[in-house]
């Protein structure tokens, strides 16, 4: 796990830039970064060693005629080392994806497993390969100009700091402060544009071309069978690991799995102080049965104060809150030796488990124009009731941010209605649903905050449930999502494996209770009332200044709408800072 950066010299050939660009990385690769000029190309990786630290990237092939560097995990390496056998230099995961390229052309290079963001460099040919994982575990960007890559990292921070603005556009923020999270779309740039690296590329003097990336159904085990196998590959690591454990369904599942591959690891929950135990109890439970060791991870509102050094670090405004929880979680696990971290993320977008799926599933296909909105209300009932009225109903239940506090707080001609990008114009509610929650709320709200969280305790993180074999599994691609409601499929592989309280258990995740320290001594809502924050021009002072006492007051709960303004705020003054 590691941040990656290349920059072509005869785009921008400026020493000092590069290097502050390996720098604005460092916190991915606490254990060391190499700088190696080859041909065109300024490269650097920042490494977080997980496989074979003795040798560094970027790694050459033996004739010096490709280069690669690689971010994060190939778990399937352990099969195709011994498939490699004695032409394998290394057991550096990089050198996989040199193997690949070399031994089944462009067709092997792209069947990947876990997460990673890959470049090759043909040096001879003037080609260049990206690669990113499928489900868009690790973040990777690119610069394009004059009609070929010029330049990629593994954070816009990175880009920053080579001269770049990579400032959103108005539409990303109308997205992220209305629904918290936004797929990263940048504003014009005239060195280059920016873009996000999704799925393989080729580049060369011709072009770039996006080259198709194969399923991968695995062996034709039954669905537990397959979990089991992802939770194994997940595993294999030579560095301590550990697993994140809330109680809940999805993570209590992983505990099994790890468990029957023959494991037992530190197993970390997260209570925000204050806040129920039931999920700690029901971790507890879960841990005893499954032989892992329990550590309960507990953090009051002091953790908002890390704010401000994530957003810098990744260079994006961080709006779910959430993160900062994940984040304290893998320090805790850090501090105790551990280097890689196992999460349940994604089995509630393969597998509909959140509770606005169940209301999906009644939703017309649009709502009914002309029916009174709840302007201020942010409960579940209330978002329902917007459903109702909206063209695109299931968009209003993933909706943070009430339309009336939207009115208030944004200036006229602001991006209050700002939709998210469109799916098939005859799909059903649930439909949407599937399509949202997998390719864009996992891709750009919850695959983001781990890797963000995790890589900066130093821990890199890893999704057992985005194996493709899970991902491509017949139960994932049910043609009636109504098959797989409440994660149906997982419920009855583990079932018969679990306490019954935790089967039936409803979905809470990494709960930060905003709107209690939001009201409590927060330095977000002192932000809130800077005037500097008050007079930014996509904000009225005025609506802010009122939202912020109605919440205060208790008269309203918009402690999350107003943590998305904060967020948002801070991510302008890294723009501001001197990169």
């Amino acid at each position: 796990m590691c941040g990656i950066l290349g920059v072509r010299r005869s785009w921008r050939d400026d020493p000092a830039a590069f290097r502050r660009a390996v720098d604005a990385m460092a916190w991915r690769g606490p254990d060391g970064s190499r700088v190696l000029e080859v041909d065109d190309w300024r490269l650097a990786v920042a490494r977080l060693a997980i496989s074979d630290p003795g040798n560094d990237q970027p790694i050459a092939d033996p004739d010096g005629r490709r280069v690669a560097l690689f971010n994060g995990a190939v778990t399937s390496a352990a099969e195709e080392w011994r498939r490699h056998g004695a032409s394998a230099r290394t057991r550096n995961d990089a050198e996989l994806a040199l193997l690949r390229l070399r031994e089944a052309g462009e067709t092997g290079f792209v069947r990947t497993s876990g997460p990673c963001a890959a470049a090759v460099l043909d040096l001879g040919g003037d080609r260049l390969w990206l690669l990113r994982d499928r489900a868009g575990e690790k973040p990777f960007y690119a610069v394009r100009a004059g009609g070929r890559i010029v330049a990629f990292a593994s954070t816009p921070a990175s880009l920053r700091a080579l001269g770049l603005a990579c400032r959103l556009t108005p539409q990303s923020q109308g997205r992220l402060l209305r629904f918290g999270f936004a797929p990263p779309e940048f504003e014009p740039e005239p060195a280059g544009a920016v873009f996000a690296v999704e799925g393989a590329l080729r580049g060369d003097r011709d072009g770039v071309t996006a080259l198709p990336v194969p399923e991968q159904p695995g062996a034709p085990r039954e669905f537990r069978g397959r979990v089991v196998d992802a939770a194994g590959r997940a595993a294999a690591a030579d560095v301590p690991l550990g697993l994140c454990l809330s109680g809940g369904l999805d993570s209590s599942c992983l505990a099994v799995a790890v468990a029957e591959g023959g494991r037992s690891l530190p197993a970390y929950q997260f209570r925000a102080a204050g806040e129920p135990e039931d999920e700690r109890r029901n971790a507890a439970r879960v841990a005893e049965r499954t032989g892992h060791r329990l550590r309960p991870v507990d953090a009051g509102p002091e953790i908002l104060d890390r704010l401000p050094a994530l957003t810098r670090a990744c260079g994006l405004p961080l709006g779910d809150p959430s993160v900062l929880a994940v984040h304290a979680l893998a320090q805790a696990a850090r501090a105790d030796g551990v280097k890689v971290l196992l999460s349940g993320e994604g089995a509630d977008d393969l597998w509909l488990g959140y509770r606005r799926h169940r209301l999906a599933r009644w939703l017309p296909r649009t709502g009914v124009p002309g029916l009174p909105r709840p302007g201020f209300a942010t409960g579940l009932a209330a978002r329902a009731w917007r459903a109702l009225t909206g063209a695109r109903p299931y968009d209003e239940l993933l909706a943070v941010a009430p339309p009336g506090f939207l009115a208030a707080v944004l200036a006229e001609g602001g991006s209050g209605q700002a939709e998210l990008p469109a799916s098939h114009p005859r799909a059903t509610a649930l439909a949407r649903a599937r399509y949202v929650d997998r390719h864009l709320y996992l891709r750009h709200d919850l695959l983001p905050k781990l890797d963000t969280a995790t890589m900066a305790a130093g821990v890199e993180g890893r999704c057992p449930y985005l194996d493709p074999v899970l991902l491509d599994a017949p139960e994932t691609h049910a043609p009636d999502a109504r098959a797989l409601l409440g994660k149906r499929p997982l419920r009855r592989a583990f079932a018969r494996d679990l306490p019954r309280e935790v089967v039936r258990a409803g979905k809470r995740g990494f709960l930060v209770p905003l709107d209690r320290w939001l009201r409590e001594d927060s330095w977000l809502a002192a932000l809130l009332r800077e005037p500097r924050t008050l007079e930014r021009p996509h904000l009225r002072g005025a609506g802010v200044r009122a939202m912020l006492e109605l919440h205060l007051r208790g008269r309203a709960r918009l402690g999350h709408p107003l943590y998305l303004l904060a967020a948002w705020e801070v991510y302008l003054r890294t723009l501001e800072e001197p990169a």
